[in-house]
């Protein structure tokens, strides 16, 4: 970028939108420190683009481009993150607020215990989802998206994004039922 006017620019929708990119990238890394390394990188790769994107008309829906760019960096990450770990590493959990003793009585503490169970048992699940369905899982329950917008990020029709996040809900109820 040459002129000020155009940093200036690229930094109100840096501005406009940082929230809603790192929030997306947050849920679906689950981790600060990784959502903050991919937020860095989709921007950057933002800045370089800005240029040619910056010319289109004015009708140009610059959050969809930017969640566009979020997802195919979070796609990355996940591809080089399985290719790195071929052996199922599971997190420990085991530092959660459950294990301090909430005020109340005992039912209220089986009830705190169980809920954390089952959201663990959720994010594990979510964890294992193909990407899209992940991605449009997060998309719609998390960040509120419709399917318009959904399967314009991920680059199919509106009833393939509906079939991602309904066979990720599918599954999702599925290891709530074993559990």
């Amino acid at each position: 970028m040459a002129t000020h006017t155009e940093q200036r620019a690229f930094a109100e929708l840096v501005t406009r939108h940082q929230g809603a990119v790192y929030g997306y990238l947050l849920r679906f890394t689950r981790d600060p420190h990784d959502a903050q390394d991919l937020f860095q990188e989709t921007f950057l790769r933002a800045y370089r683009a800005y240029p040619r994107v910056q010319n289109r008309p004015a009708e140009t829906n610059y959050r969809a481009w930017l969640m566009r760019i979020a997802i195919n960096v979070s796609k990355n990450y996940a591809r080089d993150r399985q290719r790195r770990s071929r052996v199922v590493v599971t997190r420990n959990h085991e530092q959660t607020d459950d294990t301090a003793s909430p005020s109340g009585n005992g039912a209220d503490m089986e009830e705190t215990m169980a809920a954390n169970e089952t959201t663990r048992t959720l994010l594990a699940v979510i964890e294992t989802l193909p990407f899209r369905q992940r991605t449009a899982l997060v998309q719609r329950q998390f960040e509120g998206l419709d399917y318009q917008v959904i399967a314009s990020n991920l680059a199919c029709s509106q009833d393939t994004a509906r079939a991602h996040v309904y066979q990720a809900l599918r599954k999702l109820r599925l290891a709530l039922q074993e559990d």
